[in-house]
């Protein structure tokens, strides 16, 4: 039992501990005992040839400049466009349970590209670059540190004005005039496109931000001549500008050439941040599946397991876990349909955010979509029953899974589980208070539940009653019809019947009209026996055959 529980996650552990004791116990308590609870479980819900994390994503470590890392404000939300990929799967526990299906997930996280330069490298740090130094200094600082050209250091010296004075536009005037002037491989073409950059990421203009920034950072690389700090930054904003130009554009291959640039970006900048991030790998794990996910009807899976290789990365990073990691973690999980893995995810949200309705509603139908699954033992398939109508039980304590279908939910799982007289109570109250819809369908639902029950009265009773509720169900005459003839009762049925064709809105007319000949006959109504016959050969939904054989036996009676 000891190996058992080491290898399964954290929330299937909990769950089995559950069956075995009969008590609740709270995934609170768990992370309360377990500081980094969070390690166990997501290395055993990597499947066994899952991807690794690239290289570049495993290094672990965040700036020292930067505290948040998401798209930038315009961005949709973290998981915009997300549906819950459980349409397929979620086939019913019974002939009459429709789950949950196409749940749009929506999440947003803070808004990434900051308006002022605090977050990015800022303008005061270029000037203290671009301030001209005294010869007698100069000659003493280590020839290796790079240097302006005294004119071009000369002409920047009012910048420190124009900034005090948040006069951009100005100072892009000045650096234009000065990048002419520029050597194509120099120090001085760096440090002015990287103002420029930066100058125009405050004048709003992301767009053109990118080519100084990518130029300044190319320069920069070549020779050296920026430190870490400043190399991390100008990854950083270059990798939120492309994200964000992959979120905006309408050209699927330039969304996706964008979302490699923001993605190649990001991983350089882990692999040269002195220390880990989990919000790094959030940031990156988003931007991989943004990019899977692009094209609804050709979802890129290596991605979503690249996507979700970075998610675990940042979560096994983190003492506590976040909400937007988890989100990100079920979303991946239920692309590659790894459900079970979803399950137990959903299961610490659920208890993170209890009054979240759509993580309940998600958690229902990852459970009932692992119950359709026929290849499993019954004993399993049973299990995850069990666990899909808890779901519903615990939601609907806190106000939740509260719909009629919700309610149906629950009478179809009692009469999955073969619970049939709880089902059929349940029904039955549903149908009388109006919780459960007043349709053909879940009236048949009652009575075949009492049926089952070999209370065959009480099943007549609740078609009655249908009959009554729905005035113009022919379906539910004829089915009340069978009912008493089953109940050996041919003057009930034949009234039925005749009930059943006036109503009309009948699936198999033609059968209808035989039985009521059949019926009549035996009651020896042989001229109605004959007319509903004449009228059933009109109907290509009756044996010839059959109607052949029987009305040659109506003749032969008269």
């Amino acid at each position: 039992m000891r190996t058992f529980l080491h290898n399964i996650t954290a929330a299937r552990a909990f769950h089995a501990l559950r069956a075995l004791r009969g008590e609740l116990i709270s995934i609170p308590s768990l992370i309360a005992t377990s500081p980094r609870w969070v390690l166990r479980p997501l290395r055993a819900l990597r499947a066994p040839h899952a991807p690794r994390t690239p290289r570049t994503l495993r290094a672990l470590r965040a700036p020292r400049a930067i505290s948040v890392l998401c798209p930038l404000s315009s961005v949709l939300s973290l998981l915009s466009s997300v549906l819950c990929p459980l349409s397929s799967a979620l086939s019913p526990l019974s002939s009459v349970l429709c789950p949950l299906s196409s749940v749009l997930w929506t999440r947003a996280l803070t808004p990434l590209i900051p308006t002022t330069l605090t977050a990015l490298t800022t303008l005061a740090a270029l000037i203290a670059l671009a301030t001209p130094t005294a010869p007698a200094l100069r000659a003493a600082e280590p020839p290796s540190k790079p240097q302006l050209t005294e004119r071009i250091a000369t002409k920047l010296a009012p910048m420190k004005d124009l900034v005090e004075a948040n006069d951009y536009a100005g100072i892009l005037r000045l650096v234009d005039e000065l990048l002419p002037s520029a050597a194509p491989d120099s120090f001085d073409l760096a440090l002015l496109s990287q103002i420029r950059g930066q100058v125009l990421l405050n004048l709003k203009r992301l767009d053109d931000a990118i080519a100084p920034l990518e130029r300044s950072l190319e320069l920069g690389d070549r020779h050296a001549w920026f430190d870490t700090d400043a190399t991390l930054n100008t990854l950083h904003t270059l990798s939120q500008l492309y994200f964000e130009k992959a979120a905006e554009g309408a050209d699927t291959p330039a969304r996706l050439r964008a979302h490699d640039l923001a993605l190649a970006r990001i991983e350089r900048w882990l692999a040269l941040s002195p220390k880990p991030s989990p919000d790094a790998h959030l940031y990156a794990a988003t931007i991989l599946y943004s990019a899977a996910t692009l094209d609804p009807d050709k979802t890129d899976l290596e991605k979503i397991r690249l996507a979700l290789s970075a998610v675990e990365a940042g979560l096994l990073l983190r003492d506590k876990p976040d909400e937007q990691s988890l989100i990100l973690f079920v979303a991946a999980s239920q692309q590659l349909g790894r459900l079970r893995a979803a399950a137990d995810v959903l299961e610490i949200l659920v208890s993170l955010k209890p009054d979240s309705a759509i993580y309940w509603q998600q958690l229902f139908a990852a459970y009932t979509g692992l119950a359709a699954d026929s290849a499993l033992p019954p004993s399993e398939i049973r299990r995850l029953r069990f666990r899909a109508l808890l779901t519903i039980e615990r939601a609907r304590a806190r106000g939740f899974l509260s719909t009629p279908q919700d309610y149906f939910n629950t009478v179809a799982l009692h009469s999955a589980l073969d619970q049939h007289e709880r089902a059929a109570r349940l029904l039955e109250q549903g149908l009388a208070d109006g919780t459960i819809a007043s349709t053909r369908r879940n009236w048949e639902l009652l009575s075949g539940a009492w049926q089952q029950q070999r209370a065959p009265a009480r099943a007549i009773e609740a078609l009655t009653r249908a009959a009554a509720a729905l005035p113009d169900d022919g379906e539910i005459e004829y089915s009340l019809a069978r009912l008493y003839y089953a109940a050996d009762n041919p003057a009930e049925t034949l009234a039925h019947l005749r009930a059943a064709v006036d109503r009309g809105n009948l699936a198999t007319p033609g059968q209808t009209w035989f039985f009521l000949a059949y019926v009549a006959y035996e009651l020896q109504f042989h001229d109605e026996a004959a007319r509903s016959a004449e009228t059933a050969a009109t109907h290509p939904d009756v044996s010839q055959d059959d109607l052949a054989r029987l009305t040659q036996a109506i003749r032969d009676a008269k």
